[in-house]
């Protein structure tokens, strides 16, 4: 089995507490480079893309140019989404390191962010922008995935003027390789939620899976509480994780639209794959 991508938490912790970003238990956690290199070693072959995400601010963690070297040396395309509070620190190390192919930067966090940062905030994603303009090296997603039509409204505004053209819902070019994505906000699935429905099909498990950064394996990017454990990284390899009997019963069950799992019962993102 080869997946699209993989998701690799390289950490959990994160610099803000957006109210829109889920909850969960777990302790503090970062990778280690022997763990990520263990990672990058156990997963190569089942994809050519690992994206830094599921829940935390990758660009916090103090190894991530040796985590990108690592990469350039195994040949493993990266995709980092970020919340960019920390994108002028470590724009350096995202630009010289080739196998980076795309940042996504989430602005709907920018009510979070201090109003008087807020300027310096904008002005340091606008100027990511620019220079990667100049370089022409990797692809930018401004995500805008909210239902505050005050916040849009002003981050579109902004760009408006930094870039001397008009930007609205319809507008998504930005700049060659930079863009607008616009979505609704979604509900974090948990055991806590209301039931959904045990009926459905789901991408999980068939394009992706996630490795949280103790090495949990979970069926999607959005399990970001490690509630469905399909194994461990560490302890077993990505093979016999695919082999076990839960793995199967999920993925089975979604090729015949059937949702087994509690978690994804309780999924509402899920229905966007139905349409």
């Amino acid at each position: 089995m080869r997946f699209k991508r993989i998701y690799v938490e390289i950490g959990n912790m994160c610099n803000l507490h957006c109210l829109f970003c889920s909850n969960d238990d777990r302790s503090n956690k970062q990778m280690s480079l022997k763990e990520f290199s263990e990672v990058i070693s156990k997963i190569k072959g089942y994809t050519d893309y690992i994206y830094l995400h599921v829940k935390g601010e990758p660009l916090m963690h103090p190894l991530l140019g040796e985590f990108l070297e690592l990469c350039n040396k195994e040949k493993m395309n990266v995709n980092i989404t970020t919340n960019a509070t920390l994108l002028a620190k470590n724009k350096d190390i995202l630009f010289k390191n080739a196998c980076v192919r795309q940042v996504n930067i989430s602005v709907h966090a920018l009510p979070y962010i201090d109003k008087f940062d807020q300027i310096k905030y904008l002005d340091d994603i606008c100027n990511f922008i620019l220079e990667n303009k100049k370089l022409l090296k990797l692809y930018i997603s401004i995500r805008l995935w909210t239902d505050t039509s005050e916040v849009n409204s002003y981050i579109l505004d902004y760009f408006s003027k930094r870039f001397n053209q008009q930007f609205d819902y319809s507008s998504n070019k930005i700049t060659d390789k930079a863009f607008f994505s616009f979505d609704s906000e979604f509900e974090w699935p948990s055991l806590n939620n209301e039931f959904v429905s045990d009926v459905g099909r789901c991408l999980g498990t068939f394009t992706h899976i996630a490795i949280l950064a103790s090495g949990d394996v979970v069926p999607c990017c959005l399990d970001s509480s490690g509630s469905e454990v399909l194994g461990n990284i560490f302890e077993s390899s990505l093979d016999d994780i695919l082999q076990s009997d839960k793995f199967k019963q999920i993925n089975e069950g979604f090729s015949k639209g059937k949702v087994t799992s509690p978690l994804c019962q309780r999924c509402s993102y899920r229905l966007r794959f139905n349409k």
